[in-house]
């Protein structure tokens, strides 16, 4: 399955370029959240309480794919319910990976921009 969002929105303090980290939120996010996150907003979001994704999956951003080498355990509730996850563009950690994260391969980081599109790429 495929599922598509769009960046609505990036906080002023989103974008770090020494950060391998991206922190998404759905549209709903508080002002605060807002100012360290980028705002996703999914095409369809009714079609959210199919979602699942799985490492072996693919995420493409404008374009690029990515392979998920770890999925969270909190990743797939927390974008059902808030569009909420954290990308990490590096090596899953031996030890205690984040569980809100979907760590990402190749570990160079995109260009986020608004408009970007994210396609969730999902075996299932």
């Amino acid at each position: 399955m495929q599922f598509t969002a769009t960046i609505t929105a990036i906080g002023k303090d989103a974008l770090s370029s020494k950060d391998p980290m991206i922190i998404l939120f759905g549209p709903e996010a508080t002002d605060a959240l807002r100012d360290v996150a980028v705002i996703q907003q999914f095409d369809d979001p009714a079609a959210l309480s199919q979602f699942s994704i799985q490492a072996g999956d693919r995420l493409t951003i404008d374009g690029t794919a990515f392979t998920m080498t770890y999925v969270g355990q909190l990743a797939i509730s927390n974008l059902k319910a808030i569009g909420h996850v954290t990308l990490l563009f590096q090596d899953v950690p031996a030890e205690k990976p984040m569980q809100n994260a979907i760590y990402l391969k190749p570990t160079q980081r995109p260009a986020f921009r608004v408009g970007t599109t994210l396609t969730y790429n999902t075996q299932a």
